[in-house]
C-alpha cells in the first residue's frame, strides 16, 4: 500500500514530460506540394517556383521532425519548425496550464501559450488534455 501511495505522490502535482507534434497531414501536404513545385520548376526556367518548392519541402520535413511544444517538469517551451525555442513558460503543476477551447493558456500570467487546433497532432493534444484534467482523489 505504501508503494502505491508513494507512486501516486511522485506524479501528483508535477507535469509529465511530453511533446506536442505538428499535425502530420499538414506537414505531409507541405512536403508534397513543395516537391511538386520543385518538379514543375525544374521543367520551366522560373527560379521563383524552385525557391517556393524548396521552402515548402523543407518546412514539411522540419514539421515532421520537430515538435511544436515541449513540456518538461518545470517549463513549457513553444518551438518553431527549426526546433528553436520561441517562448518559455514556468510551470510547477498541471494547474498552471489550461486549455480554453483550442488555446493552451498559462494560468499564472494569463497569456496564450499556443493554439492547439488543426495545426497540432490530435493524439498529442488529447494526451495533454488528459494530463491537465484534475484527477479524482482515490
Amino acid at each position: 500500500m505504501t508503494v502505491a501511495l508513494r507512486a501516486r505522490h511522485v506524479h501528483c502535482g508535477r507535469m509529465r514530460p511530453m511533446i506536442v507534434r505538428h499535425a502530420r497531414p499538414l506537414a505531409v501536404a507541405a512536403l508534397v506540394v513543395g516537391a511538386l513545385l520543385l518538379a514543375v520548376a525544374l521543367l520551366s526556367p522560373q527560379p521563383t517556383g524552385m525557391f517556393a518548392g524548396a521552402v515548402l519541402a523543407v518546412l514539411g520535413i522540419l514539421q515532421l521532425v520537430n515538435p511544436m511544444l515541449r513540456i518538461d517538469a518545470g517549463e513549457v517551451r513553444v518551438c518553431n519548425p527549426l526546433g528553436m525555442t520561441m517562448k518559455r513558460f514556468a510551470v510547477s503543476s498541471p494547474a498552471d496550464l489550461t486549455i480554453d477551447g483550442k488555446v493552451l493558456r498559462h494560468v499564472p500570467s494569463g497569456k496564450k501559450v499556443v493554439a492547439v487546433g488543426f495545426a497540432a497532432d490530435k493524439s498529442d493534444v488529447a494526451a495533454l488534455r488528459a494530463q491537465l484534467q484534475p484527477q479524482p482523489n482515490a
